[in-house]
């Protein structure tokens, strides 16, 4: 088999516009609010209406009613024009009486009657109105959901008319949400039709795992309430998805199934349809022979009820199943039927088709200027199809055939062909990314509702638990008046006594404090004049050792003894010192002070805060000087450090700002 002739199915393009119509009609139902009036015979029921209108005595209600039933009969019967005359006579009188929803029906109807007479402009935007009118209705108006669904079923099925995926997703998803939760039969209806309507979406996006959940899921419910007709188009679409996966066998057993059903229900249209489809699996398998015989039916039936659509994808693959066969001359006769038949519906799809096929049949037979010719032929056919994936095949068919004679036009349509491809790829995730974020959207603001209605729920149980628990107060309130009040009173008696326990504590605290603090003041005091005392010694004994050596030393002996004496002297003026290195350590003070100095001033050295903890205790520069075995100079240098690195100011004296620290 070659597979240049492998493409898919063009009756899936006519099936969507199928579809799409019978939801057209099934959604233009529900804009008569009581549609249950419609009469067989059209003309007397017009004229029946037409005369209850020229009662002057009707109420506005009644009026728009009558005017709504007369607007859905001239749509059915494809009088566009008298439809919108009428639609028009309603949005004219909800205006006056300010009557939303006739205004809302008005815009739905206008929507309707613009798509069926192929006015592109109009469709959405007075269908996005009837819906913000509907939604924003906060009066009594039973079919509001009902309205609703409809209008976001259309609403999906305009967006998937011009491939807009996403926003198709959004509005069936939204649809889905104004389904009653009843299991009748108009619910399980409207399901199985959001189901539908999703199939089709996910198909599209090449999602066919989830397509095919949403078609069985539907088939589910089809068979719930016996509705073979759906179930036979369900099947027929299952069967469409596994062609589109090239899993032939099992699309054919769904095909058959359609084919029994419809068989049964005889229905001329459906049968043609299934047997073309079942051919063109066939066809797929290499069974060329089964496929020709299948079509033979196919066509029968479509000649007989003259539906050229189906004769034109039957004949086309006739012709490539003798053309398979190397049955070129009897290929070429049913492809010329396929094109006649192609041009008479206007099928720019079906068209380049049979065009590919006569191309591929002029290449084998190394006829190129034929081949080229043809590819021109379909050229501007191209641009008119919804199948872009067609443009792709032409380009690369060029390409292919330019490569034998003009390598210059063969890298031109190579470039073009990669350009198609290419956007293919980026709208086929452009597609998915949509659809997936739509419902993901829904998804978000199912749980932000559901949320809002846990956090509401929520709210007023707590509400209701307040409400509970303020009438127990309330009643408990008088039983504990009294028993507060003494409580009260006990609170301040005790509160006062325990004040003035306080304050006498504050006051024997502040003695302790105080008398602790003179203690200390006076330990630091004797601490210094030791340390003092102890300096003044060691100045004395210096003096005594450097006049006993001066001394003339007579004999041995004495030398000896007074070698004894200042080494006696030395060893007295050491221990001295450590005696007033060890006072000065213990002088060093209050852990507290040193703990703040250390964390407010970090940068000093060890000598300047010994220094700084004996100007906290009043000592002189030349009592320092003495402790720390330096000179009053030094000691006056470390006093000015200490300002610059306090940062204490000229005016304020420097052991009172240690004193305040």
């Amino acid at each position: 088999m070659n597979t240049e002739f492998q493409n898919i199915n063009p009756y899936h393009a006519y099936m969507k516009k199928f579809v799409l119509y019978l939801l057209l009609l099934m959604s233009f139902s529900i804009f008569s609010q009581n549609s249950n009036q419609y009469r067989e015979d059209d003309l007397k029921r017009i004229d029946s209406l037409k005369t209850l209108l020229e009662n002057k005595n009707l109420t506005t209600r009644e009026r728009v009613q009558f005017l709504e039933d007369l607007t859905y009969t001239y749509f059915l019967n494809n009088e566009t024009q008298l439809a919108d005359k009428y639609i028009n006579k309603i949005e004219q009188i909800a205006i006056e009486e300010k009557d939303t929803i006739s205004l809302a029906i008005s815009y739905k109807g206008k929507a309707f009657i613009s798509y069926r007479k192929g006015e592109d402009k109009d469709k959405i935007p007075n269908l996005k109105k009837a819906i913000s009118l509907f939604s924003n209705y906060k009066g009594n108006f039973p079919n509001k959901n009902q309205q609703l669904y409809s209008c976001y079923t259309f609403l999906s099925e305009l967006h998937i008319e011009v491939n807009n995926y996403g926003d198709a997703s959004k509005a069936v998803l939204k649809a889905k949400e104004f389904i009653s939760n009843k299991d009748d039969i108009n619910s399980n209806y409207a399901k199985i039709d959001v189901l539908n309507i999703q199939g089709y979406i996910n198909s599209e996006i090449e999602n066919n795992a989830e397509a095919l959940k949403n078609l069985k899921d539907a088939l589910v419910l089809e068979t719930k309430i016996n509705d073979d007709f759906g179930k036979a188009n369900t099947y027929n679409a299952i069967g469409i998805i596994y062609s589109k996966q090239k899993n032939e066998t099992k699309a054919l057993e769904y095909y058959q199934l359609a084919l029994d059903i419809h068989l049964k229900l005889k229905n001329k249209d459906a049968i043609g349809t299934c047997y073309n489809n079942i051919a063109i699996s066939y066809y797929e398998l290499g069974e060329y022979k089964k496929a020709r015989n299948l079509l033979f039916k196919s066509i029968e039936i479509a000649l007989d009820i003259n539906h050229k659509t189906l004769l034109a994808d039957s004949y086309l693959y006739m012709g490539k199943s003798y053309i398979a066969e190397n049955k070129i001359d009897l290929g070429l006769l049913n492809i010329t039927k396929s094109i006649n038949y192609s041009h008479e519906i206007k099928s720019p799809t079906l068209i380049v088709e049979n065009l590919l096929v006569k191309v591929d049949v002029a290449n084998k037979h190394n006829n190129t200027a034929k081949a080229i010719a043809l590819l021109n032929e379909a050229l501007p056919y191209i641009n008119k199809t919804e199948t872009i994936d067609l443009k792709k095949r032409v380009y690369e068919s060029l390409t292919k055939t330019y490569a034998k004679t003009n390598v210059e036009k063969s890298n031109f349509y190579n470039q073009k062909y990669k350009e198609v491809k290419d956007s293919i790829e980026f709208t086929q995730q452009k597609h998915k990314t949509d659809v997936l974020k739509a419902e993901f959207d829904n998804l978000k603001i199912k749980a932000d509702l559901k949320n809002r209605d846990h956090a509401l729920l929520l709210a007023k149980e707590r509400e209701n638990a307040a409400k509970t628990k303020f009438r127990l107060l309330t009643a408990m309130a008088s039983l504990f008046i009294i028993a507060l009040v003494i409580i009260t009173l006990r609170q301040v008696k005790l509160n006062k006594t325990r004040k003035k326990m306080w304050l006498a504590q504050k006051e024997v605290l502040a003695l302790k404090q105080e008398k602790l603090d003179n203690e200390i003041s006076f330990k630091n005091q004797q601490i210094t004049d030791f340390a003092i005392h102890i300096s003044e010694k060691n100045e004395l004994l210096e003096k005594i050792k450097q006049k006993i050596k001066n001394v003339n030393i007579p004999n041995q002996t004495s030398s000896r003894q007074i070698s004894d004496l200042i080494l006696f002297i030395n060893d007295d003026i050491n221990q001295n010192k450590e005696k007033a290195q060890l006072y000065s350590e213990i002088d060093e003070t209050t852990e507290s002070f040193n703990h703040k100095i250390d964390s407010l001033y970090n940068n000093l050295t060890e000598k300047e805060r010994k220094i700084a903890t004996l100007v906290r205790l009043n000592h002189t520069s030349k009592q320092i000087a003495l402790q720390l075995n330096i000179t009053p100079a030094s000691v006056d240098n470390y006093r000015s450090n200490l300002r610059k690195k306090m940062n204490i100011p000229k005016e304020i004296s420097l052991a009172k700002f240690i004193k305040n620290i």
